[in-house]
């Protein structure tokens, strides 16, 4: 180990030290929320780990997106709602484990349990989180990604689970369905990741949806970015992408997932 990375994996030691000593404080006067959003970031800390954090729409593909990114099929893909928690994908042996509400930390092998463990991923009435671990994951050895419920589902247990993980990102992933861009709620949730100080891209999926002689493709670009510009956003990225048609010739799915890799 050269002296970089010890003067890393001190200060990581050091930040993980002072949140948990935080956590004890927020327990003992009785803020138990708290404490537990201070207890997980000093694990994030202890272990420095770089989250990266997908939210969006629950019909934009994020899931979907997540798997075509990992080369495996490792979370639920629905058109309807499925998930009310929070699933965490991470490098490492094959591994899973399951909070529950009640029945607390359930483990299992997602090499032979993965249909149990997809339809726990999209149970929020029992399950609160679900962490996976998986081999050779592109992601490296620190890095993890989020899967969250979509924002705009009619159970607001969804968006309260989304919004309550979003402390853990240090990236977020916003995605949209092609057709719904304009949402005025795309433009509320993007600007409090923004005002919160949050690494922001923006992923408009499904572009195969786009009729070119109805609108040029490059115009279309342009009414994105003018759209966000009035609310005062400035993402650190827009990518448009197709996960149906990969050879589509707007399609910019490999330069997203070269970022995510830098």
């Amino acid at each position: 180990m050269n002296s970089k990375q010890l003067l890393e994996r001190e200060s990581f030691a050091e930040t993980a030290e002072r949140l948990q000593r935080a956590a004890r404080l927020a327990e003992a006067a009785g803020d138990g929320v708290t404490a537990a959003k201070l207890a997980q970031l000093a694990e994030k800390a202890s272990a420095g780990e770089l989250v990266i954090a997908f939210c969006g729409h629950f019909s934009a593909g994020k899931s979907t997106m997540i798997n075509t990114l990992l080369g495996r099929e490792l979370l639920p893909s629905n058109p309807i709602p499925t998930s009310a928690n929070v699933v965490k994908i991470r490098s490492g042996e094959a591994a899973a484990r399951v909070y529950t509400h009640k029945q607390g930390v359930l483990c299992f092998d997602p090499e032979r349990e993965m249909a149990e463990l997809k339809q726990l991923a999209a149970d929020g009435d029992t399950v609160e989180r679900v962490e996976i671990s998986w081999p050779d994951l592109f992601l490296g050895d620190h890095a993890a990604l989020l899967d969250t419920p979509g924002i705009d589902s009619t159970d607001a247990a969804h968006k309260i689970a989304t919004e309550s993980a979003l402390h853990l990102a240090d990236v977020v992933i916003y995605m949209m369905d092609y057709n719904h861009v304009q949402a005025e709620e795309n433009f509320r949730f993007t600007k409090t990741l923004q005002e919160r100080g949050k690494p922001l891209f923006l992923v408009i999926n499904m572009i195969d949806k786009h009729v070119d002689f109805e609108l040029d493709f490059a115009d279309y670009k342009e009414s994105v970015e003018e759209a966000f510009a009035n609310w005062n956003i400035v993402p650190d990225g827009i990518f448009y992408t197709s996960l149906s048609e990969p050879d589509h010739p707007e399609n910019q799915f490999a330069a997203f997932r070269a970022r995510l890799g830098e």
